[in-house]
């Protein structure tokens, strides 16, 4: 350590990880504990403050008792359901199952996996950061740029969006997703042939499609980029030869990623069945709000009230816009900055940057959806054609492809300060003075900022209440916990919930889930992230012979019928004799 800190030797990229990845894995422990990563701990996810972790881990424990393919045959009964809408990261769930005889009863990998993405999060963006660093000073470690690079992890791995969704929906909390694909496109450079960038791509926008399919316009988005900033070097001879390996490029790592999501059922159930579409596009003023993410700074009203609008880029950042904006602030810094923005401009780059804008304008109004918002004002609304519209609404959840504008703007504002301290502020300064003063200064404002964005994150209404939150579900029993059926479920195969309000009944699904996974039988309509239309259809149809008295004696003989909803109780009661276990009346036999 002390001759990394003498600037003896250099930190390359991998040292530069390892700094970020103990920020991360500090953090985890620290906020969540590491118990949570434990994979026989699992009672911890069964409480409501975990929210969609709960559904997670049924579909991994259904998809790992019933699991043929990549199908979980023990859901929406009787047409199955792909493991894409349980949300249990194909990745992993893939994985784990071949190994089910060996794991122990009880087994979870999302707590680890939380684990593992503050992890590469904090190792990604230290990476990054250190190749910023590299731009204005010595390679050769010191304890400054050790500062540095732990100060601006901080900013990453103190994510809200990420924060919102640990052991929430942690699929997605896998955003350093985002973050690889601005190392490949740093590195698009350094490919010497072609094929090599686009196999490169095929495997990130594989492993982006086994994480979650939310992630794969963003990563799309900048793959696009990665290819523009190549096409430069592009020299086989030929115009026509160009161009067809330009869309190789692009036609090979979409098909192999739409291929692997066909195969493991993203295409068995497509559209939505919820149409909000407009509720949850990104706000033009979501960087700016804080919504319950800030100890001193209030948020203000959104015209939607959808948490996914929620993109606080924290005090800390917002005070370093402010710090450079002040060190612009003098005629000739503007005029020298001007002259330097029409040399990156210039002429022979033209025409990159119109493609990386266009890209970039694309992918922004992807995010923003068919509603423009600002703040609590809508500014106007469109409809789109049918087909465009359906697969919009595919990613209904649009402000979430504002997340790499997100994560480029903290990596281009920390950019932007050290670029100002060095080469506009002090630029009168002596080369000698400069390079013995200004990485203290440059790291010393990083890690005040960093300072600044943690205690004003941490102390923060939303971010206390989550603490506490996984504090309590820590200690306590598991708040959802499978029912004792008793004879009731004798010789049954299916366990079938008929109320309307199936598909929205998270905690009910959760405790029938258990419930059949406890007496080995299959669950039909639940709170899944997608409903197949055949396993819908035959709840109605049950629900009508039910509430007329027509079910058959094999279906009562195989199927258990479970409801909840007075209204509909009153009327099957009329034909059944009905028992009540955990608020829920079941059909036991015909009158």
């Amino acid at each position: 350590m002390k001759r990394i800190l003498d600037g003896q030797i250099k930190i390359t990229d991998g040292g530069a990880f390892l700094i970020g990845a103990l920020v991360g894995v500090l953090f985890f422990g620290l906020f969540f504990s590491f118990s949570l990563a434990v994979p026989t701990n699992t009672d911890w996810i069964w409480h409501s403050i975990t929210r969609d972790t709960a559904q997670h881990q049924l579909g991994w424990e259904m998809y790992r008792a019933t699991g043929k393919g990549a199908t979980i045959q023990g859901l929406a009964y009787p047409a199955g359901l792909s493991i894409v809408y349980m949300d249990v990261i194909p990745l992993l769930a893939l994985t784990f199952k071949p190994l089910s005889g060996i794991l122990p009863s009880q087994f979870q990998y999302f707590g680890l996996w939380s684990l593992l993405c503050y992890t590469i999060m904090g190792g990604l963006a230290a990476v990054l950061l250190r190749r910023i660093w590299r731009k204005f000073y010595s390679s050769k470690a010191t304890l400054w740029q050790v500062l540095y690079l732990v100060a601006g992890s901080l900013f990453y791995v103190l994510s809200p969006m990420v924060l919102a969704r640990t052991l929430y929906h942690p699929a997605l909390a896998g955003q350093w997703l985002i973050l690889l694909g601005f190392l490949v496109f740093d590195d698009t450079p350094r490919a010497k042939h072609w094929w090599q960038l686009m196999l490169i791509w095929c495997a990130v926008l594989a492993l982006t499609i086994l994480i979650h399919p939310y992630f794969l316009p963003m990563l799309g988005a900048i793959m696009l980029l990665s290819i523009i900033r190549y096409f430069d070097k592009l020299d086989f001879g030929g115009t026509v030869k160009i161009w067809l390996r330009v869309v190789a490029m692009v036609l090979v790592p979409a098909a192999v990623s739409l291929g692997i999501f066909y195969t493991i059922g993203g295409f068995s159930q497509s559209g939505a069945e919820i149409y909000d579409l407009a509720e949850k596009g990104f706000n033009l003023t979501s960087f700016a709000n804080a919504m319950g993410y800030s100890r001193l700074i209030p948020g203000f009203s959104n015209r939607s009230t959808s948490p996914e609008t929620m993109m606080w880029l924290g005090l800390g950042v917002w005070l370093m816009i402010i710090i450079c904006l002040a060190l612009v602030c003098g005629k000739y810094r503007l005029k020298y900055l001007w002259v330097k923005f029409r040399l990156w401009w210039g002429f022979e780059n033209r025409q990159r940057h119109i493609c990386y804008l266009i890209v970039a304008v694309l992918l922004f109004v992807f995010a923003v959806g068919v509603r423009v918002d600002v703040g609590p004002i809508s500014l106007f609304q469109f409809t789109p054609p049918a087909p465009i519209y359906k697969f919009w609404t595919a990613f209904r959840a649009a402000a979430r492809e504002a997340w790499p504008f997100y994560y480029a703007l903290i990596f281009g504002i920390i950019y932007c300060l050290l670029y100002l301290i060095n080469r506009v502020h002090f630029i009168h300064r002596g080369v000698g003075w400069r390079r013995k003063y200004l990485p203290i200064i440059s790291a010393t404002v990083l890690v005040a900022l960093a300072l600044i964005q943690a205690v004003d994150f941490l102390l923060s209404p939303n971010v206390a209440a989550k603490y506490e939150g996984f504090k309590v579900a820590k200690l306590m029993s598991p708040e959802y916990v499978a029912l004792d059926l008793g004879e009731l479920a004798r010789g049954k195969q299916n366990l079938l919930p008929l109320d309307d309000n199936a598909r929205g009944d998270h905690s009910g699904t959760y405790i029938l889930g258990r419930t059949a996974l406890k007496y080995d039988m299959n669950m039909g309509v639940g709170f899944y992230a997608r409903v197949p239309a055949g396993a819908e259809a035959a709840k109605e149809t049950w629900q009508a012979q039910a509430r007329n008295g027509k079910l058959s004696a094999k279906d009562l003989q195989t199927n258990l019928y479970v409801v909840k909803d007075a209204n509909l109780v009153d009327k099957i009661g009329q034909h059944y004799e009905l028992k009540k276990v955990g608020g829920r009346w079941f059909i036991d036999a015909a009158r």
